[in-house]
């Protein structure tokens, strides 16, 4: 680089970030929002075997759909 084209330092710059400052908080004087009512969820008796039931007989209808498709059936 040419030294003429360089900018000249500042006598009082530093080589490191400025320091950061956290945002200032301001608290207001609100209630808090009511709760919500709790409310049991529990899956139906069964979900999980019908979704597992369910994927292994549309993986096994691709498979066969495949070997339809490249003669092996």
């Amino acid at each position: 680089m040419n030294d003429e084209l360089m900018p000249e330092p500042e006598p009082s710059g530093a080589l490191v970030p400025p320091p950061r400052h956290p945002p200032t908080a301001i608290a207001t004087a609100a209630p808090l929002p009511p709760s919500r009512p709790t409310r049991a969820i529990t899956p139906r008796e069964g979900f999980f075997r019908d979704l597992v039931q369910t994927t292994l007989n549309t993986l096994d209808e691709v498979g066969d759909s495949i070997a339809r498709a490249i003669g092996l059936r």
